[in-house]
């Protein structure tokens, strides 16, 4: 019911004894309203004519990524003939020996002993040559040595790094992350960064790479789980192992960041904004055809899910399109219909996707879980519709297959923007 069709009914004595009875027979039914939004989400029943991936094509495309939920590890536990060193001392010693056997756990102890001096100040220049030194050493070629992975290519080859400053200029406590070869991602999350004492607290920063990598980003997210606004910062182009100091982050981003990716580059790789994929204007044709109460109230968003807690091994691409339920002799409410597309490539190279999970979303208020519970038994007609649409959008990229990979990167891949902006696709090909 409009605000116009309220007001009509306020000022008439008939339309005022509806909406009177309307609110008893709601009261009787609901109780309380309730005070926050509704929101449910369900797999979907796939149908035994949709095409899936393979167990092996899905242990291929979700292995990209890599996080450690802890970065600082007690040394002393781990390594116990270190317990009684300094801290130098077993930085110097840890490094001699991932220097004499590399190993992707001998990385993350010198990575941790490298942070057990940064996050506590600002180095002297005798420390800070030593932890350059011990940073070098795990960007240096042998490192291309220590992993072996479910896809495993020529061009994965050394690492990626990055230090980031709690203040401007390189100033104050600092984070080191360094990223293995074999993975697309590298994720902090704000637990870590509370650890290192720095969540909402960085200012400065640079990226380095081995001269083997094609290239690298830093992204710094303002929320937890890789949301709300972001700054992307990469490696020198054509020259990854010159490096790219950034000493103020910008407005925009400093002292917000609460996660962190590093991601890997990759030769022979495209980019291309789902957005121009024209989903947008695909989408807008069938919602209304979810349920006759239903209207559009925005446009659809085009954003990321990444490894969420129902499926956390999984990145979905997650549309959101806003919607108005109407509801007779009683407001409107706002509402969302969302899927959460997943994409991968298949043996054969090609890009394929289909949505996997399903969901609604509803304001506060008497009529939520009416209104949530309308719309998921309305959505799965709708399922077919989107992976047709998906499936005509994807199509346009078969002429660039077969393909490698494929991964994401937040907004249309500027330096700047808002997770919601829009999700960049990245085809890697053979």
């Amino acid at each position: 019911m409009k605000k116009i069709d309220i007001e009509k009914a306020l000022a008439d004595p008939e339309g005022l004894k509806k909406l009177s009875e309307r609110a008893t027979l709601i009261r009787q039914k609901h109780g309380t309203a309730t005070d926050r939004p509704v929101a449910k989400l369900r797999q979907v029943q796939l149908r035994p004519t949709q095409v899936c991936p393979t167990p092996a094509e899905i242990k291929v495309n979700d292995q990209d990524h890599a996080e450690r939920r802890h970065l600082l590890a007690n040394i002393s536990r781990l390594v116990p003939d270190l317990a009684n060193e300094p801290p130098k001392s077993a930085l110097e010693k840890l490094v001699q020996r991932y220097k004499e056997k590399p190993s992707t756990a001998g990385g993350f102890l010198v990575e941790d002993a490298i942070n057990r001096l940064t996050i506590s100040a600002k180095l002297d220049t005798q420390t800070e040559k030593l932890v350059d030194e011990a940073i070098r050493t795990l960007g240096a070629t042998a490192g291309g040595q220590k992993r072996g992975t479910a896809r495993r290519s020529s061009k994965d080859t050394d690492s990626i790094w990055s230090r980031l400053y709690r203040h401007s200029d390189y100033e104050g406590r600092s984070l080191f992350i360094n990223h293995d070869p074999g993975w697309v991602y590298r994720r902090i999350r704000k637990s870590a960064l509370s650890d290192a004492n720095l969540n909402d607290r960085i200012s400065s920063l640079y990226v380095d790479a081995s001269s083997t990598e094609v290239g690298g980003k830093v992204i710094l997210f303002q929320n937890d789980r890789f949301t709300g606004r972001f700054a992307m910062f990469s490696t020198t182009a054509g020259a990854p192992d010159e490096r790219a100091y950034t000493p103020y982050v910008g407005d925009f981003i400093n002292d917000r960041t609460s996660s962190i990716l590093v991601v890997r580059q990759y030769e022979n790789e495209f980019a291309v904004a789902l957005g121009d994929f024209g989903l947008r204007d695909t989408i807008e044709d069938f919602v209304n055809g979810v349920d006759g109460r239903i209207s559009l109230r925005g446009d659809p968003i085009i954003t990321w899910d990444m490894w969420p807690s129902f499926s956390p091994e999984r990145r979905y691409i997650y549309l959101r399109i806003p919607v108005e339920v109407a509801i007779d002799w009683w407001p409107d409410y706002d509402a969302e219909v969302r899927y959460w597309i997943y994409l991968y490539v298949n043996a054969d190279g090609d890009l394929r996707g289909y949505v996997d999970w399903y969901g609604a979303w509803a304001e506060s208020g008497w009529k939520s879980d009416d209104v949530v519970d309308g719309l998921m038994d309305a959505i799965p007609n709708t399922i077919d519709d989107v992976n047709g649409q998906l499936n005509t959008a994807l199509a346009a990229a078969a002429l660039f297959a077969p393909f490698e990979r494929q991964y994401f990167l937040p907004g249309t891949a500027g330096n700047t923007g808002y997770t919601d902006d829009d999700l960049t696709l990245v085809l890697v090909r053979r």
